[in-house]
């Protein structure tokens, strides 16, 4: 039960107890405890019927009355004037937000947010809603085609080779640990198998013909090899391979150390060349995708949520809070993923502050202007009703104690000081 529901059911009971004790009074003998009670009731009444009306005349006109009620809406453009100059001047000021940012987990409080039913209700409709107008969006001619160019682009500018070297070469700082062998031994596991030759004679294949169009050393290299059997050179290679990697195994100590720095120097050297070839095949690969298809059959599946009404909706909206949620815990395992999104929000937050803090403040203006009479007044008794509604309950208290100080002094004066006051005068 709210505090205003409280207020009401507390105005409601003194006046049907007001009513009852009313109708004892004038038909039975009373006592003065009985008097006592009806003063009391009597005085409860009359505090929550004043309060009342007095919160109601800040909203409406309560009973109709016209005179100097409703006077939160009739002062709405000075009410709104100074909220603006509070968030302008005051509230946004960057210097005065730059510190307090630092002290807040913007994770954490997102998180505080999204278990509380309103938060979570609210973000579910969030992410309905964004999910609905990106299928729609999906639907429309050229779209996937433009989502699919977008997807390759980004795909064929992943630095592959930065990323694999890197990982090798720190991998080549401890050649004696465990992980190090187990590379080893996934490679030789790789290297035998049998796509590992027709990937081998592949590419030779390809360096053939792109040598054609290559300078003259490259084309009497590519005569030679075209008189060559491709299969025997790609398991001449194989062969060598396997031959490095027994040298790995058999390795110990400054041996392993030292073959360690040669392939760290080989990679340095080579960076060029591993940049072009792996770069020439991230593209095929890319290519070879079959991304339209995939945002087809996305689209496709994603339908059902759309078309089955109420039903489909709550899946969908389930489907993306268990994704989102899992995602952000996942977050807040890992300190440096959570701080580094802290940051970046206070980083926006900043930039919002220092170059758009103005426009807030009229956005809350255009906000605030657009509402009427009804939406004005649930806005404002959204944030204060609760303290409202304990003017009313206190009204009712207040009453009842000045009307229990009023009878005791009313039975004083009747039975203490009349009876000295007529034995003065008379």
């Amino acid at each position: 039960m709210t505090y205003r529901q409280r207020a009401n059911t507390i105005l409601g009971l003194s006046f049907v107890c007001f009513i009852a004790i009313f109708l004892w009074w004038y038909t039975h003998d009373v006592s003065v405890w009985e008097e006592l009670l009806f003063f009391v009731i009597q005085s409860a009444l009359i505090g929550s019927i004043a309060d009342w009306f007095a919160v109601t005349a800040l909203f409406e006109k309560p009973l109709g009355f016209p005179y100097h009620t409703e006077l939160l809406y009739r002062h709405r453009d000075e009410i709104i004037d100074s909220m603006t100059k509070i968030i302008s001047e005051k509230l946004l000021q960057p210097n005065m937000w730059q510190d307090k940012l630092y002290q807040i987990s913007f994770i954490d409080k997102l998180v505080g947010w999204l278990r509380g039913p309103n938060g979570r209700e609210k973000f579910r409709s969030v992410l309905y809603e964004v999910a609905q107008r990106a299928y729609r969006y999906a639907q429309k001619g050229g779209t996937q085609a433009s989502i699919a160019s977008h997807i390759r682009k980004y795909l064929k500018q992943q630095p592959l080779v930065s990323f694999f070297q890197d990982r090798l070469i720190s991998l080549l700082e401890d050649p004696n640990s465990h992980m190090f062998n187990d590379a080893i031994g996934l490679v030789r596991e790789l290297v035998n198998s049998d796509d590992f030759d027709s990937l081998l004679e592949k590419l030779i294949i390809q360096w053939r013909e792109e040598s054609q169009h290559s300078s003259m050393s490259s084309l009497t290299l590519t005569k030679v090899l075209g008189i060559v059997d491709t299969h025997k050179i790609a398991r001449d290679i194989k062969l060598g391979i396997v031959e490095w990697l027994d040298q790995w195994e058999q390795a110990e100590g400054e041996q392993r150390e030292w073959l360690c720095r040669k392939l760290e120097l080989f990679l340095y050297s080579m960076n060029g060349q591993l940049v072009f070839g792996v770069q020439n095949w991230q593209d095929q690969f890319v290519d070879s995708l079959p991304i339209e298809q995939w945002l087809t059959a996305t689209q496709n599946s994603a339908k059902d949520y759309f078309t089955k009404g109420d039903q489909g909706k709550e899946e969908l909206k389930d489907l993306l809070e268990e994704q989102f949620i899992h995602y952000l815990e996942y977050c807040r395992s890992y300190p440096e993923i959570k701080d580094w999104l802290d940051e970046q929000i206070r980083r926006a937050c900043n930039v919002i502050l220092e170059h758009e803090h103005s426009l807030i403040a009229v956005a809350v203006r255009d906000v605030l202007s657009s509402f009427d009479k009804k939406r004005f007044n649930q806005f404002l008794e959204s944030k204060v009703g609760e303290d409202l509604a304990w003017i009313r309950i206190n009204g009712a208290i207040v009453g009842a104690s000045i009307g229990i100080c009023v009878f005791g002094f009313l039975k004083l004066y009747q039975f203490t000081i009349v009876p000295l006051l007529r034995g003065i005068v008379l």
